[in-house]
């Protein structure tokens, strides 16, 4: 589409006289431009357009109130302000702040080790996803977007070492501790290896401190939250090749090994979920060899197709 087809596009979309074909067309165009911003590979002349929305918007707030307008123009009007003040603090803050975020991730079947700013250590487990600041300038802050991690943090008393997972802050100086944050999971588990945390919520309880084999576990749902001790070694031994389940139920099996091993589990009856499951495996150990080992423990039935796992 040329500029000249697409400003006939764009008046008959603004008068509402287009087809349902091209006004779907307009609006996937407008998501586009939300999104992406600085306008680039959009096909057409982003100021032009920027203008012709503005005028039209003018005109129309001159002899109405802006919610009375239709919403096209509406959405328009936000795109118009929500871009401007995009640009205008990259502008205003680019000279000032310049670091940026990294985002990491270790594929399923995969783990994946990291060296962090300040010679902090990190060990993802498999589909796990963090985030972090290029450089830590003035706070160590580590975001776990989703899985597992294992933190062995380097000590700097001046600056707080804090990982945040569903609201959910830890924060230490120097110490080593696990932390298990699945979506799909209601609970949270923070573990201490070494060291000492301090783990807060959003609400107004104080922290839980944490020591040596001491976990906290929190309900995302419900905020509530208990400290419990544990074997923090069998907890963290996915690091060194080991695979623990401590009276865990089989959801919590069964998403450890979809990333683990990269399938999908499925249960035919959802109380299938809840059973708890207690063994040790290796890393090393097949697919097969687990399943065949819960099915026989809770006298299940199991199949593998296609990479989908059902019992």
């Amino acid at each position: 589409m040329n500029e000249t087809e697409f400003n006939t596009l764009l008046e008959l979309y603004l008068n509402g006289e287009c087809t349902p074909e091209q006004k779907e067309w307009m609006e996937q165009w407008f998501d586009r431009l939300s999104e992406e911003g600085s306008g680039e590979d959009l096909g057409v002349n982003r100021e032009m357009v920027m203008r012709r929305l503005k005028d039209r918007i003018d005109q129309r707030i001159k002899r109405q109130n802006f919610f009375n307008l239709p919403l096209v123009l509406r959405v328009a009007a936000s795109v118009i302000f929500i871009i401007s003040l995009g640009t205008w603090a990259y502008l205003h803050f680019r000279g000032t702040n310049t670091v940026r975020n990294i985002t990491m991730s270790a594929a399923r079947g995969e783990q994946l080790k990291l060296l962090l700013p300040d010679g902090s250590g990190v060990i993802l487990n498999a589909g796990s996803v963090i985030r972090y600041p290029e450089s830590f300038k003035e706070n160590r802050t580590i975001i776990l977007q989703e899985g597992e991690a294992c933190f062995d943090v380097a000590n700097d008393p001046a600056h707080p070492f804090t990982v945040t997972s569903a609201g959910i802050q830890t924060e230490v100086l120097g110490t080593a501790f696990n932390v298990q944050a699945y979506k799909a999971l209601d609970e949270v588990t923070i573990t201490v290896i070494r060291g000492k945390v301090a783990v807060g919520t959003s609400g107004q309880e104080l922290p839980m401190l944490l020591t040596p084999d001491e976990q906290a576990v929190i309900q995302r749902s419900s905020g509530a939250r208990q400290k419990k001790m544990v074997n923090a070694a069998a907890i963290s031994g996915w690091t060194t090749g080991k695979l623990v389940f401590r009276n865990e139920t089989l959801q919590h099996v069964a998403i450890m090994l979809e990333n683990i091993y990269d399938v999908k589990i499925i249960f035919k009856d959802e109380a299938t979920k809840g059973i708890r499951f207690t063994a040790n495996f290796s890393s090393t150990d097949s697919l097969e060899k687990i399943l065949f080992a819960i099915a026989k423990a809770n006298k299940l039935n199991w199949t593998v197709r296609n990479k989908v796992v059902q019992f």
